[in-house]
């Protein structure tokens, strides 16, 4: 719950998904943002992506899914970083 300062975004993901290194980036990545410093991760997108351009895909209210840079404010925001389970 996010009022009580719950990250269940975040706990889905790491019971979901494979945590990755936030220096190890491919795309395909599952990207969890944290909007701001403290608060909740409530956000994620898909790395698209990376290296000297990288860009994540992601959805937002009134926009619909778009293409992103991620630039260095959006960087700064990701929480943490994961890949599908492919093992089966």
């Amino acid at each position: 719950d996010e009022a009580q300062g719950d990250d269940v975004l975040l706990a889905a993901a790491h019971h979901h998904l494979m945590p990755k290194p936030m220096g190890q980036a491919d795309a395909g990545d599952v990207l969890v943002f944290r909007m701001r410093s403290g608060a909740v991760a409530k956000h994620l997108g898909i790395a698209a992506r990376v290296g000297t351009a990288p860009s994540f895909i992601h959805s937002y209210q009134g926009h619909g899914v778009v293409e992103s840079p991620l630039s260095a404010p959006w960087a700064r925001r990701i929480a943490a970083r994961f890949a599908f389970d492919v093992r089966g």
